[in-house]
């Protein structure tokens, strides 16, 4: 569950409740410290329910709020991935992961998952032998520094990132441009696979969850940093994804089972989002002025 919202001594529940369960989103109110929390059971819902409350918040009575919200969304015309088009290196990233799962069976297949790791790699008896990041590069294998992302280890795993790169990275792309965006995804991705190596020591990860937490960071941030950007990512979910990071550093995700997280790509991930912004924001500007 993802905590959403706290609500004012002053403000009712009911009315945002109704609105959520008419468009069939999972919540629960439950009180804690004498006031009401919204709580969405689905974290993929998180991004819709943001927008429904703040609907609701502008005019926080029923009627209003559902004459807003209806047509909102019965309007669109078209399923969201008939959209690619707008979004396409976005789609790019996941297609290209959904094909690395396939070659690499999720993970099962060492002798294919050693194409995309950072450092190829070999099982001698019960142990593994890799090359250092120098000896990766001086062999000129720099694609190695991108391809890591594109790995995943089980099929919630894919799905889970792609879904938020989905339904961040597609929007993003919209306002920065395809090329920008990609530039983004490269620049973020090679972070944080280098940063996961160097820390960690071990070539066996991969995902596109520091990517993920790129597009997080540079959403929140965006729009503290260049007036008039749109608010992508709430506070909440933000916090919720500062959350999970800090709890990979625990052992929460082994004792449920969840296995280990690359946590150093998570954190350098959200790190090199927040630079890519702030020097985004910097061109911006400079570019505005001229």
């Amino acid at each position: 569950m993802v905590l959403l919202y706290e609500f004012a001594v002053n403000e009712s529940p009911e009315s945002l409740s109704k609105i959520l369960w008419q468009q069939r989103i999972g919540h629960r109110i439950v009180q804690s410290n004498s006031h009401d929390q919204l709580w969405v059971l689905d974290p993929s819902d998180t991004h819709q329910a943001m927008e429904l409350l703040q609907l609701w918040q502008q005019s926080p009575t029923e009627e209003v709020e559902l004459t807003n919200v209806t047509p909102r969304h019965k309007k669109p015309s078209s399923p969201i991935f008939q959209q690619w088009h707008k979004s396409p290196m976005a789609l790019a990233f996941i297609v290209l992961s959904c094909l690395v799962a396939v070659i690499t069976g999720l993970g099962d297949y060492l002798d294919t998952i050693s194409w995309f790791t950072i450092s190829s790699f070999e099982v001698i008896g019960n142990r593994i032998q890799f090359d250092p990041l120098a000896e990766v590069l001086s062999k000129g294998e720099y694609w190695r520094l991108l391809t890591p992302a594109f790995l995943h280890f089980g099929i919630a795993h894919l799905i889970f990132n792609s879904l938020w790169v989905w339904e961040v990275g597609r929007k993003l792309e919209r306002l920065m441009g395809s090329l920008i965006w990609l530039a983004f995804a490269i620049f973020v991705s090679v972070v944080s696979n280098i940063g996961q190596y160097l820390m960690n020591g071990y070539p066996l990860f991969g995902g596109l969850s520091g990517l993920v937490y790129g597009l997080i960071a540079f959403a929140w941030v965006m729009p503290y940093l260049i007036k008039g950007w749109p608010a992508i990512i709430s506070k909440p979910l933000m916090v919720f994804f500062v959350v999970w990071l800090i709890a990979g550093y625990t052992d929460v995700f082994s004792i449920l089972g969840l296995g280990n997280m690359a946590n150093e790509a998570h954190l350098m991930g959200l790190v090199s989002g927040l630079v890519f912004a702030g020097i985004y924001s910097l061109l911006w500007k400079l570019i505005k002025q001229r």
